[in-house]
């Protein structure tokens, strides 16, 4: 009996297809690679996962900084920071 896909990811490995997708190669240093594997194995995530999560947020940070009013805040506890994009 085939195998049935639970998610997209998943239905594009079974079926072979890399359709809508494009391939990249990324090398990195060992030890940013385990602070990746360290990160994601907490969150209980692929690798991969976390690395869409960062380009997604990265985009957003990209598109944000192109306007002269946005501010990033990092907000902890009681304590809040502005983050100043260069």
């Amino acid at each position: 009996m085939p195998k049935v896909a639970e998610t997209p990811d998943e239905e594009i490995r079974i079926r072979g297809k890399l359709k809508g997708l494009k391939r990249y190669n990324l090398v990195l240093p060992e030890t940013l690679f385990q602070e990746v594997q360290v990160l994601a194995d907490q969150r209980q995530v692929t690798v991969l996962e976390l690395l869409r999560k960062f380009i997604r947020l990265g985009l957003l940070v990209a598109k944000t900084e192109d306007s002269p009013d946005a501010v990033f805040v990092l907000r902890e506890g009681d304590k809040e920071r502005e983050l100043v994009l260069l």
